[in-house]
């Protein structure tokens, strides 16, 4: 149906007629319908899947498949700023512009890291007694 209105539409742009403009507007009303038709199927299976899991008690799946059919549609957008602030929609670009903004905080950490030294629990001789560590671990489960 899809197809025959995309050849309708292409034979109206080419040739504007008074035949042609009525023909794709006959199979763009019925590829209309058709979809509309597939949608309330679509939405019909769903609620009869949701039925079947409440029925069932299967509780996970039938939130899971309310939050499908009441959640609003949020398109993915990947997008992001090159250096010099043009917007970049290319996968390709998008990807390369990551790369590169790791590379460099990854550059800049290793120089930083290199200039300071580290200290940690291995560097200190620290003896803790049985009670402070039962203690500790008592209040890290009350959180």
């Amino acid at each position: 149906m899809k197809k025959a209105k995309r050849e309708a539409r292409l034979k109206c742009i080419q040739c504007t007629t008074g035949a042609n403009q009525e023909e794709y507007n006959r199979k763009r009303i019925a590829a209309a319908r058709v979809c509309c038709r597939k949608k309330r199927e679509a939405l019909k299976r769903k609620v009869d899947a949701i039925v079947e899991h409440h029925t069932k008690s299967e509780s996970k799946k039938f939130y899971k498949i309310i939050q499908e059919v009441t959640q609003e549609f949020k398109p993915n957008i990947n997008v992001c700023r090159s250096e010099d602030g043009k917007i970049l929609t290319e996968n390709e670009d998008v990807l390369r512009r990551w790369k590169e903004y790791f590379e460099s905080i990854l550059a800049s950490n290793s120089d930083e890291t290199d200039s300071t030294s580290l200290y940690t629990a291995e560097n200190k001789d620290i003896q803790l007694s049985y009670e402070e560590v039962t203690h500790v671990i008592q209040c890290l489960k009350k959180t």
